[in-house]
């Protein structure tokens, strides 16, 4: 009986940024961890006066979770120094995840991203903080650059083989 494919691998696994006035898309070489954080909502109290003995509510508003991205930090990358520029300056961006199901890239035009449906993809606007570099025996000088999500991470599934 042949193995059969369980999931899709975090190797091969792409980002892409769409920052600035001008809107313009980066692909980030080199990322070695994405966190995308939970989301979390309010829950609105719907009890009435009348129970006695249970609390009843709803979900309220959503709150976008915070996460990071990780990245051996290289002078030489040009990807490396942007994003760390716009954690500086506290930039909001678009991040796109291409999934390692497929080999596709976005493209921009405009201010206007298309997502090939050969590949999913999940997205989000996040807000960049600047984070300081990290020195550890035997490992390379690090960066992890957190994010607030400003919205929920939008997954667009694979169509085509």
């Amino acid at each position: 009986m042949a193995a059969q494919k369980k999931g899709v691998l975090s190797n091969g696994t792409a980002v892409w940024i769409v920052h600035g006035t001008v809107p313009t898309l980066t692909k980030m070489g080199c990322i070695k961890a994405l966190v995308l954080g939970d989301d979390s909502a309010s829950e609105v109290d719907t009890t009435c006066l009348e129970e006695t003995s249970t609390k009843t509510s709803e979900y309220g508003l959503v709150t976008p979770g915070e996460g990071s991205i990780q990245i051996d930090t290289d002078p030489k990358n040009g990807s490396h120094m942007k994003l760390l520029e716009l954690a500086a300056a506290k930039e909001k961006v678009e991040v796109y995840v291409g999934w390692s199901d497929g080999i596709s890239e976005p493209t921009l035009t405009g201010s206007d991203i298309e997502l090939p449906e050969t590949r999913t993809w999940s997205s989000f606007e996040a807000i960049l903080r600047k984070g300081s570099p990290v020195f550890a025996v035997d490992a390379m000088v690090n960066h992890t650059i957190p994010m607030k999500r400003q919205t929920e991470v939008i997954d667009q599934f694979k169509v085509s083989p």
